[in-house]
C-alpha cells in the first residue's frame, strides 16, 4: 500500500525520490506490482495538488491511478481501531495502518518511516520496496 507522501513525491518532483517513486506507481498501473491506496489518500491528494494543477487535470490524474491500484476504503472499524491505538498521534497515519492491517497487507511503502514504527504492517521506504520488487 502506498502512502500519500509516494504520490507527491511521484508527482510534485519534491525530491530525491521521485524517480523511484515514479518507477513504483508505473510497476503498479501496469500490473507488475498490486498497488493498493487508502480512499483518504486519493481524497487527499487531490486537495494537496490543487495549487499545482487544475480540478480537470487532477480529476484525470485520480482517474489514472484508480485504473491501477486496489482502493481500500476505510469503514467505522478503521476510524476506531486508529482513534483507540495507544500509539495515535495522527488520524492519517493510523488510517493507514489500520487498513493496511484489514486488508492483510504485506508492507506500506512511505518515505515517513518514523511515523510507522508501531504499525502492525511493516513499512518499508520506495527504494526498499523497489529492491524487493
Amino acid at each position: 500500500m502506498l502512502d500519500t507522501n509516494v504520490f507527491l513525491d511521484w508527482l510534485l518532483k519534491r525530491n530525491e525520490n521521485q524517480e523511484n517513486a515514479e518507477k513504483l506507481v508505473s510497476y503498479c498501473i501496469s500490473g507488475k506490482v498490486n498497488g493498493f491506496v487508502t480512499s483518504h489518500s486519493l481524497a487527499d491528494f487531490f486537495y494537496i495538488i490543487r495549487k499545482h494543477f487544475s480540478t480537470e487535470d487532477r480529476r484525470q490524474l485520480l482517474l489514472f491511478l484508480v485504473s491501477g491500484f486496489s482502493i481500500i476504503i476505510e469503514d467505522k472499524s478503521m476510524f476506531l481501531t486508529a482513534l483507540n491505538s495507544e500509539n495515535f498521534f495522527d488520524l492519517e497515519d493510523g488510517l493507514q495502518m489500520a487498513c493496511a492491517e484489514k486488508a492483510h497487507l504485506d508492507y506500506i511503502v512511505t518515505q515517513n518511516l518514523k511515523d510507522f514504527i508501531s504499525s502492525p504492517v511493516t513499512a518499508i521506504s520506495i527504494a526498499e520496496c523497489l529492491t524487493r520488487i
